[in-house]
């Protein structure tokens, strides 16, 4: 009942789950950065 996972398969399976993961992590910076962008650049403009 093992299944044989070629270095293809296997190697593009690695690939997709790090392409998800930094998928996640780059929404998660723009929807934090925009908002904080936004609050610098009215603080200054405030001085």
């Amino acid at each position: 009942m093992y299944l044989y996972l070629g270095p293809g398969l296997g190697g593009g399976a690695i690939i997709v789950v790090i392409g998800v993961i930094v998928l996640i992590l780059v929404t998660i910076f723009t929807f934090l950065w925009f908002p904080i962008k936004r609050f610098l650049k009215k603080k200054r403009s405030s001085k």
